[in-house]
Protein backbone atom coordinates (compact mmCIF):
# COMPACT_ATOMS: atom_id res chain seq x y z
CA UNK A 1 0.00 0.00 0.00
CA UNK A 2 1.51 3.25 -1.12
CA UNK A 3 1.43 6.31 1.05
CA UNK A 4 0.11 8.42 -1.88
CA UNK A 5 -3.23 6.54 -1.79
CA UNK A 6 -3.82 6.55 1.99
CA UNK A 7 -5.89 9.75 2.01
CA UNK A 8 -8.09 8.64 -0.93
CA UNK A 9 -8.68 5.20 0.57
CA UNK A 10 -9.38 6.66 4.02
CA UNK A 11 -11.93 9.15 2.58
CA UNK A 12 -13.55 6.22 0.83
CA UNK A 13 -13.69 4.24 4.14
CA UNK A 14 -11.31 1.58 2.87
CA UNK A 15 -8.76 2.07 5.69
CA UNK A 16 -9.01 1.76 9.41
CA UNK A 17 -7.27 3.83 12.04
CA UNK A 18 -5.00 0.86 12.70
CA UNK A 19 -3.83 0.76 9.06
CA UNK A 20 -2.99 4.46 9.22
CA UNK A 21 -1.05 4.13 12.44
CA UNK A 22 1.02 1.29 10.96
CA UNK A 23 2.11 3.25 7.89
CA UNK A 24 1.85 6.98 8.85
CA UNK A 25 3.23 9.16 11.59
CA UNK A 26 1.04 10.91 14.12
CA UNK A 27 1.74 14.28 12.43
CA UNK A 28 0.58 13.01 9.02
CA UNK A 29 -2.58 11.46 10.56
CA UNK A 30 -3.48 14.84 12.17
CA UNK A 31 -3.01 16.58 8.79
CA UNK A 32 -5.43 14.08 7.15
CA UNK A 33 -8.03 14.72 9.84
CA UNK A 34 -7.84 18.51 9.29
CA UNK A 35 -8.41 18.06 5.55
CA UNK A 36 -11.47 15.90 6.20
CA UNK A 37 -12.90 18.44 8.65
CA UNK A 38 -12.44 21.29 6.14
CA UNK A 39 -14.12 19.43 3.29
CA UNK A 40 -17.02 18.04 5.29
CA UNK A 41 -19.38 20.92 4.42
CA UNK A 42 -18.55 21.11 0.71
CA UNK A 43 -21.42 20.32 -1.64
CA UNK A 44 -21.25 18.85 -5.09
CA UNK A 45 -22.34 21.11 -7.95
CA UNK A 46 -26.00 20.70 -8.97
CA UNK A 47 -25.36 21.69 -12.60
CA UNK A 48 -24.40 19.14 -15.20
CA UNK A 49 -20.91 19.20 -16.71
CA UNK A 50 -22.38 20.58 -19.96
CA UNK A 51 -24.05 23.48 -18.11
CA UNK A 52 -20.85 24.29 -16.24
CA UNK A 53 -18.91 24.33 -19.51
CA UNK A 54 -21.38 26.76 -21.13
CA UNK A 55 -21.18 29.13 -18.15
CA UNK A 56 -17.41 29.08 -18.35
CA UNK A 57 -17.51 29.96 -22.07
CA UNK A 58 -19.89 32.86 -21.40
CA UNK A 59 -17.57 34.34 -18.78
CA UNK A 60 -14.56 33.84 -21.04
CA UNK A 61 -16.23 35.47 -24.07
CA UNK A 62 -17.59 38.43 -22.11
CA UNK A 63 -15.57 41.56 -22.89
CA UNK A 64 -14.47 43.75 -20.01
CA UNK A 65 -14.38 47.45 -20.75
CA UNK A 66 -10.96 48.92 -20.05
CA UNK A 67 -10.67 52.71 -19.88
CA UNK A 68 -7.49 53.79 -21.51
CA UNK A 69 -5.59 56.48 -19.63
CA UNK A 70 -4.93 59.39 -21.95
CA UNK A 71 -1.64 60.59 -20.51
CA UNK A 72 -1.35 63.53 -22.91
CA UNK A 73 -4.78 64.83 -21.91
CA UNK A 74 -3.92 64.91 -18.22
CA UNK A 75 -0.48 66.35 -18.97
CA UNK A 76 -2.08 69.25 -20.87
CA UNK A 77 -4.50 69.87 -18.02
CA UNK A 78 -1.71 70.00 -15.45
CA UNK A 79 0.32 72.29 -17.72
CA UNK A 80 -2.69 74.57 -18.18
CA UNK A 81 -3.11 74.87 -14.41
CA UNK A 82 0.54 75.85 -13.99
CA UNK A 83 0.34 78.37 -16.85
CA UNK A 84 -2.80 79.90 -15.35
CA UNK A 85 -1.11 80.13 -11.95
CA UNK A 86 2.01 81.86 -13.25
CA UNK A 87 0.07 84.22 -15.52
CA UNK A 88 -2.21 85.16 -12.61
CA UNK A 89 0.76 85.66 -10.31
CA UNK A 90 2.57 87.84 -12.86
CA UNK A 91 -0.56 89.83 -13.62
CA UNK A 92 -1.38 90.47 -9.98
CA UNK A 93 2.19 91.21 -8.91
CA UNK A 94 2.73 93.61 -11.81
CA UNK A 95 -0.50 95.54 -11.25
CA UNK A 96 -0.17 98.98 -9.67
CA UNK A 97 -1.75 99.89 -6.37
CA UNK A 98 -3.88 102.99 -6.85
CA UNK A 99 -5.21 105.49 -4.33
CA UNK A 100 -7.54 108.28 -5.41
CA UNK A 101 -9.54 111.02 -3.77
CA UNK A 102 -12.65 112.73 -5.03
CA UNK A 103 -14.08 116.20 -4.38
CA UNK A 104 -13.89 117.38 -0.76
CA UNK A 105 -11.88 114.30 0.25
CA UNK A 106 -8.40 113.78 1.73
CA UNK A 107 -6.78 110.50 2.70
CA UNK A 108 -3.59 109.22 4.33
CA UNK A 109 -1.65 106.40 2.65
CA UNK A 110 1.15 104.29 4.14
CA UNK A 111 3.64 103.01 1.57
CA UNK A 112 5.42 99.60 1.82
CA UNK A 113 8.52 101.21 3.42
CA UNK A 114 6.38 103.04 6.03
CA UNK A 115 6.68 106.34 4.15
CA UNK A 116 3.50 108.40 4.44
CA UNK A 117 1.49 110.21 1.80
CA UNK A 118 -1.38 112.62 2.37
CA UNK A 119 -3.53 113.06 -0.73
CA UNK A 120 -5.39 116.30 -1.25
CA UNK A 121 -8.81 116.42 -2.94
CA UNK A 122 -9.14 115.09 -6.51
CA UNK A 123 -5.70 113.51 -6.55
CA UNK A 124 -4.17 110.13 -7.34
CA UNK A 125 -1.02 108.09 -6.75
CA UNK A 126 -0.16 104.67 -8.14
CA UNK A 127 2.82 102.40 -7.60
CA UNK A 128 3.90 98.76 -7.66
CA UNK A 129 4.10 97.09 -4.25
CA UNK A 130 5.98 93.97 -5.35
CA UNK A 131 9.04 95.85 -6.59
CA UNK A 132 8.93 98.67 -4.07
CA UNK A 133 12.07 97.71 -2.11
CA UNK A 134 14.17 98.00 -5.29
CA UNK A 135 12.28 100.82 -6.96
CA UNK A 136 10.69 103.42 -4.70
CA UNK A 137 8.83 105.28 -7.43
CA UNK A 138 5.24 106.40 -7.85
CA UNK A 139 3.09 108.46 -10.19
CA UNK A 140 1.21 111.50 -8.92
CA UNK A 141 -1.73 113.42 -10.29
CA UNK A 142 -2.99 116.33 -8.21
CA UNK A 143 -1.42 117.22 -4.88
CA UNK A 144 0.24 115.23 -2.10
CA UNK A 145 2.41 115.78 0.95
CA UNK A 146 5.16 113.19 1.47
CA UNK A 147 7.01 112.04 4.58
CA UNK A 148 9.65 109.73 3.16
CA UNK A 149 11.52 107.15 5.22
CA UNK A 150 15.28 107.03 4.70
CA UNK A 151 16.51 104.51 2.16
CA UNK A 152 17.13 104.27 -1.56
CA UNK A 153 16.15 107.11 -3.89
CA UNK A 154 12.44 107.95 -3.68
CA UNK A 155 10.95 109.30 -6.93
CA UNK A 156 7.69 111.12 -7.61
CA UNK A 157 6.87 111.20 -11.32
CA UNK A 158 4.39 113.76 -12.66
CA UNK A 159 3.38 114.89 -16.12
CA UNK A 160 5.34 118.13 -15.66
CA UNK A 161 8.44 117.02 -13.76
CA UNK A 162 10.16 114.55 -11.47
CA UNK A 163 11.05 114.85 -7.79
CA UNK A 164 13.86 112.77 -6.25
CA UNK A 165 14.75 112.44 -2.56
CA UNK A 166 16.42 110.05 -0.13
CA UNK A 167 14.44 110.79 3.01
CA UNK A 168 12.59 114.04 3.66
CA UNK A 169 9.25 115.85 3.77
CA UNK A 170 7.92 117.73 0.77
CA UNK A 171 4.75 118.73 -1.05
CA UNK A 172 4.06 118.34 -4.77
CA UNK A 173 1.29 119.93 -6.82
CA UNK A 174 0.67 119.17 -10.48
CA UNK A 175 -2.57 120.47 -11.97
CA UNK A 176 -2.97 121.58 -15.56
CA UNK A 177 -0.01 123.93 -16.18
CA UNK A 178 0.71 124.42 -12.50
CA UNK A 179 3.65 122.53 -10.96
CA UNK A 180 5.04 123.26 -7.51
CA UNK A 181 7.42 121.45 -5.16
CA UNK A 182 8.00 122.71 -1.63
CA UNK A 183 10.67 121.18 0.62
CA UNK A 184 9.79 121.11 4.32
CA UNK A 185 12.69 119.01 5.59
CA UNK A 186 15.99 117.73 4.20
CA UNK A 187 16.63 118.35 0.51
CA UNK A 188 14.82 117.66 -2.75
CA UNK A 189 15.95 117.38 -6.37
CA UNK A 190 13.47 118.62 -8.99
CA UNK A 191 13.76 117.82 -12.70
CA UNK A 192 11.73 120.07 -15.00
CA UNK A 193 12.35 119.78 -18.73
CA UNK A 194 16.15 120.12 -19.05
CA UNK A 195 16.49 121.90 -15.72
CA UNK A 196 17.53 120.31 -12.40
CA UNK A 197 17.09 122.28 -9.18
CA UNK A 198 18.16 121.36 -5.66
CA UNK A 199 15.80 122.56 -2.94
CA UNK A 200 16.78 122.87 0.69
CA UNK A 201 14.44 123.15 3.65
CA UNK A 202 12.04 126.09 3.29
CA UNK A 203 12.53 126.44 -0.49
CA UNK A 204 10.03 125.91 -3.27
CA UNK A 205 10.12 125.51 -7.04
CA UNK A 206 7.10 126.73 -8.97
CA UNK A 207 5.99 126.62 -12.61
CA UNK A 208 2.83 128.49 -13.59
CA UNK A 209 1.94 128.58 -17.28
CA UNK A 210 5.56 127.67 -18.17
CA UNK A 211 6.96 130.50 -16.03
CA UNK A 212 9.51 129.24 -13.48
CA UNK A 213 10.09 130.85 -10.07
CA UNK A 214 12.10 129.89 -7.01
CA UNK A 215 11.42 131.04 -3.43
CA UNK A 216 13.41 130.46 -0.26
CA UNK A 217 13.28 130.77 3.52
CA UNK A 218 9.69 129.75 4.13
CA UNK A 219 9.01 129.00 7.81
CA UNK A 220 6.09 126.67 7.21
CA UNK A 221 6.44 123.17 8.66
CA UNK A 222 3.66 121.44 6.68
CA UNK A 223 1.41 122.49 3.76
CA UNK A 224 -1.64 124.44 4.92
CA UNK A 225 -4.10 122.14 3.16
CA UNK A 226 -3.24 119.34 5.62
CA UNK A 227 -4.84 121.60 8.23
CA UNK A 228 -7.91 122.25 6.05
CA UNK A 229 -6.83 125.61 4.68
CA UNK A 230 -5.72 126.44 1.14
CA UNK A 231 -3.09 129.15 0.93
CA UNK A 232 -1.86 131.00 -2.16
CA UNK A 233 0.86 133.48 -2.92
CA UNK A 234 0.55 135.36 -6.19
CA UNK A 235 -1.35 132.53 -7.91
CA UNK A 236 -3.58 133.04 -10.97
CA UNK A 237 -7.19 133.35 -9.86
CA UNK A 238 -8.32 130.42 -12.03
CA UNK A 239 -6.22 128.02 -9.90
CA UNK A 240 -7.75 129.42 -6.71
CA UNK A 241 -11.29 128.86 -8.00
CA UNK A 242 -10.40 125.36 -9.22
CA UNK A 243 -9.13 124.47 -5.73
CA UNK A 244 -12.31 125.89 -4.17
CA UNK A 245 -14.36 123.61 -6.43
CA UNK A 246 -12.28 120.58 -5.43
CA UNK A 247 -12.57 121.21 -1.70
CA UNK A 248 -16.32 121.85 -1.71
CA UNK A 249 -17.56 119.85 -4.71
CA UNK A 250 -19.29 122.87 -6.26
CA UNK A 251 -19.32 124.48 -9.71
CA UNK A 252 -18.21 128.10 -9.84
CA UNK A 253 -19.20 130.42 -12.67
CA UNK A 254 -17.35 133.72 -13.15
CA UNK A 255 -16.07 136.00 -15.88
CA UNK A 256 -12.80 134.25 -16.70
CA UNK A 257 -11.77 136.87 -19.27
CA UNK A 258 -11.87 139.79 -16.89
CA UNK A 259 -9.92 137.83 -14.25
CA UNK A 260 -7.51 135.99 -16.55
CA UNK A 261 -4.53 138.20 -15.60
CA UNK A 262 -5.44 138.50 -11.93
CA UNK A 263 -3.26 136.91 -9.25
CA UNK A 264 -4.48 136.06 -5.78
CA UNK A 265 -2.68 136.05 -2.45
CA UNK A 266 -4.60 134.76 0.55
CA UNK A 267 -6.30 131.63 1.86
CA UNK A 268 -9.66 130.00 2.44
CA UNK A 269 -10.95 127.41 4.89
CA UNK A 270 -12.19 123.94 3.90
CA UNK A 271 -14.83 123.78 6.63
CA UNK A 272 -17.23 126.62 5.75
CA UNK A 273 -18.22 127.46 2.19
CA UNK A 274 -19.59 130.94 3.00
CA UNK A 275 -16.36 131.96 4.73
CA UNK A 276 -14.32 130.48 1.89
CA UNK A 277 -16.30 132.44 -0.72
CA UNK A 278 -15.91 135.66 1.21
CA UNK A 279 -12.15 135.07 1.40
CA UNK A 280 -11.79 134.71 -2.38
CA UNK A 281 -14.35 137.38 -3.33
CA UNK A 282 -13.79 140.37 -1.04
CA UNK A 283 -10.13 141.07 -2.07
CA UNK A 284 -11.26 141.33 -5.72
CA UNK A 285 -14.48 143.23 -5.04
CA UNK A 286 -16.67 140.31 -6.06
CA UNK A 287 -19.99 139.10 -4.73
CA UNK A 288 -21.43 135.61 -4.90
CA UNK A 289 -24.78 133.89 -5.03
CA UNK A 290 -25.70 130.22 -4.85
CA UNK A 291 -28.14 128.14 -6.88
CA UNK A 292 -28.23 124.53 -5.65
CA UNK A 293 -24.67 123.24 -6.23
CA UNK A 294 -23.64 126.20 -8.37
CA UNK A 295 -21.83 129.33 -7.20
CA UNK A 296 -22.03 132.49 -9.31
CA UNK A 297 -19.41 135.21 -8.89
CA UNK A 298 -20.07 138.74 -10.12
CA UNK A 299 -18.46 142.12 -9.91
CA UNK A 300 -19.77 143.93 -6.83
CA UNK A 301 -20.62 147.01 -8.95
CA UNK A 302 -23.49 145.21 -10.70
Amino acid sequence: MKDDYFLAKWLNNELSEKDLEEHLSEKEINAFKKIIAATANLESPTSSPEELLNKFKQVKDKKTKVKKLNFSYYLYRVAAVFVLFFVSYYFLSSRDTIYTTTFAEKINVELPDNSEVQLNAVSEIHFNKSGWSKNRALELKGEAFFKVSKGSTFIVNTELGKVSVLGTQFNVVVRNQYFEVHCYEGSVSVNYLTQTVKLSEGSSFKVVNSKVSLTKNSTKKVPSWTHNTSSFESIPYQYVIAELERQYNVNVEYDEKSLSNTNFTGNFTHSNLDLALQAVCIPLNLKYSMQNNKVILQNNDY
